[in-house]
């Protein structure tokens, strides 16, 4: 009985004009030379009839504490604006779009100051298997499939009737509730499902102002620009930096761990540092071939 309410729930989710929220719970070791990196984060599938959004619930909360605090620097008068950016930040930066019915999928992700959206050209050559098992309320279903560098497994329900699933991946007969790779580095498990009223997005205005650690309307390339870009931040992470400073009248402040930075050279070797040291630790990336 608590199944067939869950279903019908659901159904009424998709056939209303509501946005319907997937709660994802994100199991990852961005070390792979440390098997006690492990970290935990929840992540959002945002559904409604024209495409979904995955991205991560800190993020979004993060990015909404610094905008707020920008805002009212700004209407304040302030002429330099202060920007905090906590280590307590998330490790999922990036975001997931995909647009309904042909499902063209773009990653948008920063590099950075600088932000892109990237079309994805690569799709899941997905092989269903006749393995089924029960994970919580669903019946579910095996596939598995080869994707940027990685063997995936997925259990997919055809219970829920939409063929999408967090991140990258869809294109199975109904929704992907549990996908890892087979190295156990990366797995992502469905936990929740729920209804979601649509909020329009306010836009922050900082024209004519660079303010580091702020979304920008990302910059639209292919897969291979994307990858370039990726290259020459390894070679120099600091460059969209020092372009910045180097500005007429150009004043910036940083907050790295309660500690206020504002020299430019200060700013650049801190940034630098710590830019080479997160390369070193973020080392197992859920995309081993960008």
């Amino acid at each position: 009985m608590k199944k067939t309410t869950l279903l019908l729930l659901f159904f009424g989710l998709i056939v209303s004009a509501q946005n319907n929220r997937m709660i994802y719970e994100y199991k990852f070791r961005p070390d792979s030379t440390k098997i006690d990196s492990l970290k935990t984060e929840w992540i959002y599938l945002d559904i409604n009839k024209n495409g979904s959004k995955y991205y991560s619930k800190k993020a979004f909360e993060n990015d909404s504490i610094v905008n707020e605090s920008i805002k009212k620097q700004m209407a304040s008068g302030m002429r330099s604006i202060s920007v905090s950016r906590q280590q307590s930040g998330s490790d999922i930066s990036y975001e997931v779009e995909k647009t309904y019915p042909e499902y063209k999928t773009f990653l948008v992700s920063n590099i950075g100051n600088d932000s892109y959206k990237v079309l994805e050209d690569r799709k899941p050559n997905w092989k269903i298997l006749s393995d089924k098992k029960q994970i919580g309320e669903f019946k579910v279903q095996k596939a598995t499939a080869n994707f940027a560098g990685r063997n995936w497994e997925a259990w997919f329900t055809t219970d829920v009737p939409i063929q999408d699933g967090p991140y990258k991946f869809s294109g199975l007969p109904g929704l992907i509730v549990e996908i890892a790779d087979q190295t156990g580095s990366h797995k992502i498990e469905l936990k929740g499902i729920k209804k979601i009223v649509e909020v329009q997005k306010e836009e922050l205005n900082t024209e004519g102002k660079n303010i580091p650690y702020t979304k920008k309307k990302p910059l639209e390339v292919n897969r291979q620009q994307y990858v370039k870009q990726l290259k020459q931040y390894e070679n120099d992470p600091v460059q969209g930096m020092r372009e910045i400073l180097s500005r007429p009248n150009s004043k910036v402040m940083i907050n790295v761990n309660g500690k206020e930075i504002s020299d430019p050279k200060d700013i650049l070797r801190e940034l630098e540092k710590n830019a080479k040291e997160e390369m070193v630790k973020n080392n197992n990336k859920i995309e081993l071939i960008p």
